[in-house]
């Protein structure tokens, strides 16, 4: 089974091991498998085994490591930008912009802001609406759709919610 004219010893339990590492570490080909022509001996294969492990070592291990850690970095940066979507969708309001902090600030209370003055579903709704439905608008309804089916969002109250509009007024 073993050749030792092949450098592959087996005679006693630790040659055996060293030669069935140097046969599991080389691949049958590659830029390190070269052929060490007129060594016989087992202090050879000693050589061969220190080269074929340092080579699997540095481009195994480490290789694998590089793409592990950019992995890992990739899935870190996408767990960050979903934080701060998340962050987002808690403090900002959709429509207008307005931070929950602002609007608290002035006396709105978040929650009636976000389900009845800029209620996500009311624009959707309203959207479907207008896509669905093509039948006679008004000039307001008409400007709303052609800006939405041109992508255009100069028709949200970017900044702005009728709260707010009407408490400056007041102390106007």
């Amino acid at each position: 089974m073993f050749d030792n004219g092949k450098m592959e010893y087996c005679d006693a339990l630790g040659r055996c091991l060293i030669t069935v590492l140097k046969n599991s570490m080389r691949p049958s080909s590659g830029g390190h498998n070269y052929s060490w022509k007129g060594r016989q001996s087992f202090n050879d294969l000693w050589m061969r085994l220190v080269i074929d492990a340092s080579f699997w070592i540095l481009f195994t291990i480490i290789g694998l490591n590089v793409v592990t850690s950019l992995i890992l970095d990739g899935f870190r940066q996408l767990k960050a930008e979903r934080e701060k979507a998340l962050k987002d969708m808690t403090t900002l309001c959709t429509i207008c912009g307005l931070s929950k902090d602002h609007l608290t600030s002035n006396g709105i209370a978040w929650s009636t802001h976000v389900e009845r003055e800029h209620n996500i579903w009311s624009y959707i709704t309203f959207f479907y609406y207008l896509q669905e439905h093509s039948g006679r608008f008004s000039a307001v309804e008409n400007e709303v759709l052609h800006k939405f089916k041109k992508a255009d969002p100069s028709f949200l109250p970017s900044g702005r919610c009728i709260s707010i509009d009407t408490k400056v007024e007041g102390k106007e």
